[in-house]
């Protein structure tokens, strides 16, 4: 059972980290633009090094086998990090 929920976690955190790109449309019609959390800078730092033991984010709409060098997790917190640099805009 165990290690059934280790396998639930990247799809929960997936989730989680996606849930958050929504938009949402006010009644005026436009984007509402909700303010992005300022991380401070050490935990920035902290959390670059856990990303970068994760290794690097695989290719785009390539399934990758069980025991790639890639990383999915990686490759979907970089896709997020572009989003918020584009809300930044």
């Amino acid at each position: 059972m165990r290690e059934r929920r280790r396998g639930r976690l990247p799809a929960i955190a997936a989730t989680a980290l996606l849930s958050g790109c929504a938009g949402a449309v006010s009644e005026g019609g436009s984007i509402a633009r909700p303010a992005l959390v300022a991380y401070p800078p050490a935990f920035q730092a902290r959390a670059a090094a856990e990303l970068e033991r994760l290794g690097a984010g695989c290719a785009l709409h390539v399934v990758a086998e069980e025991g790639a060098r890639c990383s999915a997790v990686a490759r979907m917190i970089e896709d997020y990090g572009e989003l918020r640099a584009r809300l930044r805009e």
